[in-house]
């Protein structure tokens, strides 16, 4: 054997043993209407299917998944339109914390670079809230809240402590910055309290995305690991998840819109190395 043959075979020994597959693990399948929740919205339909109606309809699955950050979650489901306007449907999963109370987008939506302290003694009731620097606001949102206690760690999150602002929130007031609350504040915040501004967003982790059915079978599928530091992404757990159940949320359809799913499952996702 020629030293170049025998080098083309050492390259491909090598190569062979840095292949990496992925082999999958099912954690939860989805079955039949009584694996959800809110099964009485559910029906059983042809070929193991089942099916939804309406116009919105938002299922949550009966069991709950523990989440490991290390670990990477892979969940699909078919979906057809079977009559009716076409509906938005979304596919993910329910976040929840140690506590198994839901996590919402307002409660780690934030970022440090709105990150500032309050300037003067709040009194319960007030509905102006006097900060030393809001220039980092986005001042026009509609959907911005106020947090109180912030961490610059972000080790506060999920923060529940919190006051939904109006639009315009912030304006400079000579050394200060005022933010207008949309209902009074329900206790006294010292002056010193750090305070961060965060937002609404969709409500749930969309790992599998949105999309309209059609009158034809369609895999959706998406992955996600780890957990995010901040914010409400949808490949990442957001910060302080522990459980998670799968979602299956649908709108804006009619009184006729039928769609059916199956297949629903999730399953961990594994690197394996092959020699």
């Amino acid at each position: 054997m020629s030293i170049a043959s025998k080098l083309t075979v050492g390259f491909l020994a090598a190569a062979c043993m840095s292949t990496v597959s992925a082999a999958e693990e099912v954690i939860l399948k989805i079955e039949k209407p009584e694996d959800f929740i809110q099964a009485k919205s559910v029906s059983a339909s042809a070929d193991d299917a089942m099916a939804i109606k309406g116009s919105y309809t938002a299922l949550y699955s009966k069991q709950a998944i523990k989440v490991d950050p290390a670990r990477k979650y892979r969940i699909s489901g078919d979906f057809c339109l079977n009559g009716g306007k076409p509906v938005s449907l979304f596919f993910g999963f329910v976040p929840y914390d140690k506590n198994k109370v839901q996590i919402l987008p307002n409660a780690v939506s934030g970022s440090n670079k709105t990150l500032t302290t309050v300037a003067e003694d709040a009194k319960k009731g007030d509905k102006v809230i006097k900060v030393k620097d809001a220039s980092k606001w986005n001042i026009n949102s509609p959907y911005s809240y106020i947090v109180f206690k912030a961490a610059e760690d972000y080790s506060d999150l999920p923060n529940r402590n919190s006051v939904h602002t109006v639009a315009p929130n912030a304006r400079q007031a000579g050394e200060v910055w005022e933010i207008t609350l949309k209902t009074p504040l329900k206790a006294d915040i010292a002056a010193g309290t750090a305070v961060r501004q965060h937002f609404d967003a969709g409500t749930y982790i969309y790992a599998a995305g949105s999309f309209k059915t059609l009158g034809v079978w369609k895999t959706r599928t998406g992955t996600i690991s780890g957990i995010a530091a901040s914010g409400a992404p949808s490949n990442k757990f957001w910060k302080g998840t522990e459980t998670v159940r799968v979602l299956i949320l649908a709108l804006n359809g009619d009184k006729q819109s039928e769609t059916e799913f199956k297949n629903i499952k999730v399953e961990e996702v594994k690197d394996v190395k092959q020699k």
